[in-house]
């Protein structure tokens, strides 16, 4: 339906392939073992905050950093080039090569070099180039391509691997990483000595010294950037810091998400080529390490970028990869399917932008969840979905996502098209499975059935505050009852609730669908209507519409800022009031889900908990890392046997609990639930968190004479 044959195939073979779903699960788990420690022991928050600020303040004085950097550096003895394209920048190598008559080089880990192509091109005129960082050795005896920032072989396990060596090497090694380690020391370490020119990329630049700053664990980068007599350095424009003190603080935020360690077995800081002072004082180059140092600053589309407002947030990357690895999708389908030729993942999408095209980031862009985990995990808060989201808006939309995107445009057409849409599964479901991806994602749910919406009155007591209810698309034609239950609660509390009926979608799927005009047209009609009812406060069912209303709407209509700020979710604001009746220990356990977009984009993990246990209900967690549950609207539809994987992983988890009530704050995870549970098991029951409250207060206060108290709320 919105996926061609070559991206769904690759998707398919991912997910069928047992090797890479082993390989993922391991290197997710291990990782996030390791960031859970490492963040408990450091002020995370603080750190990701000080970050920020210094790569946009770097990036902001870019002409300045490089100058300052090419000047120092010189100083130093090393030499200095500029490249614009990958082309020039292999040239500029070739050249260097050609002139000290090398044949053998050693290469630390650079996904720069994998950016230009580097080592095909130079294979291609006759010389012996070898990658020394473990993962990226395994990789290049298999003819592969990294499939991770910092992991290149994260898709490979243990017993692969074995088998790769043994293929290639005719040797049986255990399948256990010490072993493998040892063999891979052994077998590179006579190389080091051998080679000619080693060459490297780094991870960070410091203007003030004119130093470059290499992270390594494997100690591989030490070896190939002093054993040979010339080192060769390759690094783009966005890696300049101004001070030692900037790169250091750097260096941390990186270190954390990447390995979950507190910092890297070595971090190294190179100023020129080797020297001595020990005779007379008097400077002489090459002792021990490098006689040369060449250092290649390339370009490559990013001074574009940095004009462009939504893409030069991209650039603060510290390449760490942690948000490949929080990734609900790359968890599931790995780098070599989503992403870009090069980069892999969410932000190597954005990176394929930046150094290709948006067409060449295509799937990428569609495999998204947009869940923002990767932009609450990032260590300089890159907001990776918001820019895909961007670059799906540059993209030309299919025939299916027009269509859809002017059904919730267009309120009368969404009335006929929801009425008829619930009639399609029960015709698809007659229809052989193998015809289309989509009806073997059908033939597994029973889909919600529309419901007659909830009616509101318009407002009687001018007297009493008003709560506008922004209910959004799902609950206003599939789960009116949680509008319903929303309105009860409130109610109580002495707020005269309205939800005109004229309401319209917030935008959100037209957005995500790459429509922004439908998206502008929707936000101007809601924020035309909010004016007209000048609420005290707006109140959201719907975490994805909460969002949208409080970040999207003044991102695009800064007069609508004010209004942003009365928007609270429903669990948020009810839990600054009390019940109207004793809170004892007789409390019903309940498995409570996560929302991706409830936790990690509004940040609300302890509000519905909050509420909960207030209002007699024990809620229930999975074990972490909590799980999506494969909804995530347009996604869903786009990528139907992704979204299935993931809700068995959900399902797991659940079945895990022994607890047949979930209770959560999203529609959309309601209907993903629903349409699962619904059609395996009756026993399940699932309800937003407001109809618990509500079912709460109706059985509490059923036949008394219950007041409801003076609570004031800070709006």
């Amino acid at each position: 339906m919105f996926r061609g044959h070559k991206s769904r195939q690759k998707v398919l073979s991912a997910l069928k392939n047992k090797d890479l779903q082993l390989a993922l699960s391991r290197a997710a788990n291990h990782h996030f073992q390791k960031f859970k420690a490492t963040q408990a022991q450091i002020n995370w928050p603080q750190l990701k905050e000080k970050a920020q600020r210094i790569r946009e303040k770097n990036l902001n004085q870019l002409p300045e950093l490089i100058r300052q950097f090419t000047s120092e550096a010189t100083q130093s003895g090393a030499h200095i080039y500029w490249a614009e394209d990958a082309d020039q920048a292999n040239k500029i190598i070739e050249e260097i090569i050609k002139q000290k008559q090398a044949k053998l080089i050693v290469k630390s880990k650079s996904m720069v070099t994998e950016e230009i192509g580097l080592n095909d091109y130079l294979q291609k005129k006759g010389l012996t180039v070898i990658e020394t960082d473990l993962g990226e050795w395994l990789i290049q005896l298999a003819g592969d391509r990294p499939s991770h920032l910092t992991a290149p072989a994260l898709h490979l396990t243990k017993e692969k691997m074995a088998e790769l060596l043994k293929k290639k090497f005719q040797v049986d090694i255990p399948p256990k990483p010490e072993n493998l380690v040892r063999f891979a020391r052994q077998q590179l370490r006579p190389i080091f000595y051998q080679a000619e020119i080693g060459i490297s990329g780094a991870n960070l630049a410091v203007a003030e010294t004119g130093s470059l700053v290499i992270l390594s664990n494997e100690g591989n980068a030490r070896l190939v950037t002093s054993l040979p007599s010339v080192h060769i350095a390759l690094i783009t424009i966005e890696k300049f810091v101004a001070t030692l003190e900037e790169a250091m603080t750097l260096v941390k935020a990186l270190v954390v998400p990447s390995s979950g360690n507190k910092i890297t077995t070595y971090v190294s800081f190179i100023t020129g080529p080797s020297r001595t002072t020990d005779i007379e004082k008097q400077v002489v180059f090459g002792a021990h390490g490098p006689q040369e140092v060449h250092i290649v600053i390339l370009d490559n589309g990013r001074s574009s970028a940095l004009e462009n407002e939504q893409l030069k947030k991209a650039l603060s990357c510290l390449k760490c990869g942690g948000c490949l690895l929080v990734c609900p999708v790359f968890q599931q389908v790995g780098g070599h399917v989503y992403g870009g030729p090069v980069y892999p993942g969410g932000i190597g999408t954005i990176l394929t932008t930046i150094t290709r095209s948006p067409k060449e980031a295509k799937l990428g862009v569609n495999l998204c969840a947009d869940c923002k985990r990767c932009e609450d995990f990032c260590p300089v808060n890159i907001p990776t979905g918001d820019l895909l989201v961007s670059i799906k808006n540059q993209l030309p939309p299919s025939g299916a996502e027009f269509f859809l995107s002017r059904l919730f445009r267009h309120f009368s057409l969404l009335k006929i098209g929801v009425s008829l849409g619930s009639r399609v599964p029960k015709f698809l479901r007659k229809i052989p499975s193998s015809l289309f991806a989509q009806n073997r994602w059908l033939k597994d749910k029973k889909i919600p059935l529309p419901s007659p919406s909830a009616k509101f009155p318009l407002p009687q007591e001018p007297s009493k505050p008003t709560v506008l209810l922004f209910q959004g698309c799902l609950i206003r034609f599939f789960f009116p009852s949680i509008a319903q239950a929303a309105s009860e609660v409130l109610a109580y509390f002495n707020w005269e609730v309205i939800s005109p009926p004229h309401q319209v979608c917030c935008g959100a799927p037209s957005l995500h669908l790459g429509r922004k005009e439908d998206f502008l047209a929707l936000a101007k009609k809601n924020i035309a209507l909010i004016s007209d009812f000048q609420p005290a406060v707006i109140i959201t069912l719907c975490p994805t519409g909460n969002s949208f209303l409080k970040k999207k709407y003044p991102e695009f209509f800064p007069e609508f800022k004010p209004w942003a700020e009365r928007v609270r979710d429903f669990s948020d604001f009810l839990a600054s009031f009390d019940p109207p009746f004793p809170i004892d220990q007789d409390k019903q356990k309940i498995f409570y889900h996560y929302s991706c977009h409830f936790l990690y984009d509004l940040g609300l993990k302890e509000k519905p908990l909050e509420l909960l246990k207030k209002w007699r209900y024990d809620p229930i967690l999975e074990n972490e890392p909590y799980t999506c549950c494969g909804f995530a609207g347009a996604f869903s539809l786009r990528n139907p046997e992704l979204s299935t994987q993931l809700w068995n992983k959900k399902k797991t988890k659940l079945e895990a609990s022994n607890l047949h009530l979930v209770a959560t704050d999203c529609p959309g995870c309601i209907w993903q639930f629903q349409s699962y549970l619904n059609n395996e098991n009756d026993n399940y029951q699932v309800f937003h968190t407001a109809e618990l409250i509500a079912k709460s207060l109706t059985t509490n206060i059923l036949n008394k004479e219950n007041t409801v108290p003076d609570q004031k709320i800070n709006l």
